[in-house]
């Protein structure tokens, strides 16, 4: 799986992407995953404070990033961030999917963003773009978006896959009967390749770990 960031989105910001292919996903319920979504929301109470969320590098890395491109983080929070004071605020880390739930829990110990797409819905190269005026997107849970031109997309060669910051198109989200997982992580500016590498790791060990699958292919591209 090829990825391409364009020369207009290089000129304007130093960003990575990473992607990893998992093949042979088996989406079942686990209880090892409850418990260790319990182990790891213990271990963050013990690490963060609330009003300190905001000033952890890595967070705060992204908070700048989303200025940059015109977001508001106070009102658009970066996943991590969401996630981090999901768990701080005594509501935990939500419960969707084995497959989304193993990314999340990679994403409150990486502090790094994830997305996973249903392989068979992708058509390759991928590519992360800024978006064209007036193309309009599906996002998950059937929100309809008009883009502007400004926002970044990584798209296949025939869709638009993410808005950057806003989330990910229905279209290729991962399913109850996903066997194919395309699992993406997003660099921000300042991250280094090493630490993306990291993080895309340790998001496949989680999912492989509960939902089976072998990961077949790891790539950071910048």
């Amino acid at each position: 799986m090829r990825l391409i960031i364009e020369d207009a989105v290089r000129e304007k910001f130093e960003i990575s992407v990473g992607i990893a292919e998992i093949q042979g996903v088996r989406q079942k319920g686990s209880r090892e995953i409850s418990a260790e979504i319990t182990t790891v929301e213990e271990e963050i109470k013990r690490t963060y404070k609330i009003d300190d969320v905001k000033d952890i590098r890595t967070i705060r890395s992204q908070r700048d990033f989303f200025w940059r491109m015109g977001v508001d983080p106070t009102k658009v929070r970066p996943a991590s961030e969401a996630l981090l004071r999901r768990i701080l605020l005594n509501k935990g880390l939500p419960r969707v999917s084995p497959i989304v739930d193993a990314y999340n829990l990679a994403s409150v110990q990486t502090l790094l963003t994830f997305s996973a797409f249903e392989m068979a819905r992708i058509a390759p190269p991928l590519s992360v773009r800024f978006s064209r005026e007036g193309e309009e997107v599906i996002l998950i849970g059937n929100r309809q978006k008009k883009l502007t031109g400004k926002e970044l997309v990584l798209t296949d060669s025939a869709k638009i896959l993410c808005v950057y910051v806003h989330g990910d198109v229905e279209e290729t989200k991962v399913t109850d009967t996903t066997t194919d997982v395309l699992l993406v992580a997003y660099g921000i500016p300042g991250m280094s390749y090493e630490e993306l590498r990291e993080g895309l790791t340790i998001a496949s060990h989680y999912i492989t770990r509960f939902v089976g699958g072998e990961m077949m292919k790891k790539e950071v591209y910048g």
